[in-house]
């Protein structure tokens, strides 16, 4: 007869049976997180010999002096072996450390400088340190004139930050060492396709900024031509749409119809409405018979007093300095933006034009008020 299996508790089952291996020995199990970080102070076990304090190990510091011990020249050649196989598993970052440090022993060999130069500008371009590249070629360079990885890696730093003269410079010296390198032919073409749109973004960069120049001209001479009043202050409309501005139909010829963006204040009731553009050959009052009709008439005129045609239109200018003198006009139905702006009345300010609107009934109390606050 079998002999029965004894029953598993079935905590130790869900939570204390190992996934992988047997159990810890008593003695590691009670040292818990200790464990690990004892070991990985033993050179078998190690991932870096300077992760551990000095004076810790003895075991470990002749390592370190190990790494240092010899001449120089295979000192760095040492470190720089390390360096490339860093580069091969591409820990670019630890792989530049190496070669910092070959080159920190200052060796006599310009080989071995020259290559450590050359391959930390490889690590470099891998994490785009495209400067830091440039720099370690440059050295590269200085120490062997004829390093065609050196130049190739200074090109492909070059096309990356478009300083296409420097990365085709840098094409040219090494076809003049290997005229068949396949790899220089290669970048070549990058080279000459990035060069080519650069040169059609410049160009339409050059024609936007052409025409936007025109249109400026255009704009400016048809203002002038319309004798418009402009004034500029540090006080606008901040709340309004930036493309809130003054507009020709063309923008190229400036005797096409100008549009104005065009601010209609209610002063009795402190609101606002806002035109974003009006043709100089309309009228506010045509305006406001749609934004004013009795059947569309805002939320807050709770009395009905803005109905139109119950409203009058009034323009002012104001008193910038000590000798000008403020006025207040009213526009008639059937006058055009454009005649209210020749006849000097309607100012331009900041680009915006302002117009005030009060109810026929109450023009005389607001004329009354404006006088006031504007002539005394």
């Amino acid at each position: 007869m079998a002999t029965p299996t004894p029953a598993m508790d079935p905590a130790l089952a869900i939570s204390d049976a190992p996934r992988h291996g047997p159990l810890k020995p008593p003695l590691l199990s009670q040292k818990n997180g200790s464990t690990t970080q004892d070991l990985s102070q033993l050179p078998l076990f190690m991932s870096s010999l300077d992760d551990v304090p000095e004076g810790t190990n003895d075991a470990i510091e002749a390592l370190k002096a190990l790494a240092y011990e010899g001449e120089p020249h295979e000192i760095a050649e040492n470190f720089r072996q390390q360096g490339n196989e860093s580069y091969r598993s591409k820990y670019w970052r630890d792989a530049i450390e190496f070669y910092t440090k070959a080159l920190a022993i200052r060796c006599s060999i310009d080989e071995i400088n020259g290559a450590c130069y050359s391959n930390r500008a490889a690590c470099n371009l891998e994490l785009r340190n495209y400067r830091k590249t440039n720099l370690d070629c440059a050295e590269a360079l200085r120490l062997n004139p004829r390093n065609v990885k050196a130049l190739y890696r200074s090109a492909q730093a070059c096309l990356a930050l478009d300083k296409i003269p420097e990365a085709e410079d840098c094409v040219r010296r090494g076809f003049a060492i290997d005229k068949n390198n396949s790899s220089f032919e290669a970048i070549y073409q990058k080279i000459s396709s990035r060069k080519e749109a650069l040169a059609r973004l410049q160009q339409a960069s050059q024609e936007r900024e052409r025409s936007s120049k025109a249109k400026e001209v255009a704009l400016k001479r048809a203002l002038e031509a319309r004798h418009v009043i402009q004034r500029v202050t540090s006080t606008r409309h901040l709340d309004l749409p930036e493309d809130a501005t003054v507009q020709l139909q063309d923008p190229l010829d400036p005797e096409s119809n100008l549009c104005f963006p065009v601010v209609i204040l209610y002063p009795l009731h402190l609101q606002s409405d806002f035109i974003k553009s009006l043709s100089e050959n309309e009228t506010i009052h045509s305006q406001l018979q749609d934004i004013l009709s009795p059947t569309n008439l805002p939320e807050w005129d709770k009395e009905g007093e803005y109905v139109y045609p119950g409203v009058d239109v009034l323009v002012e200018k104001k008193r910038y300095d000590t000798h000008g003198k403020p006025s207040l006009s009213k526009i008639r139905p059937k006058t055009s933006l454009k005649k209210v702006i020749a006849e000097g009345k309607l100012e331009l300010i900041d680009g915006i034009l302002t117009v005030l609107v009060v109810p026929n009934l109450r023009l005389a109390e607001f004329v009354e008020s404006w006088k006031q606050d504007n002539l005394n």
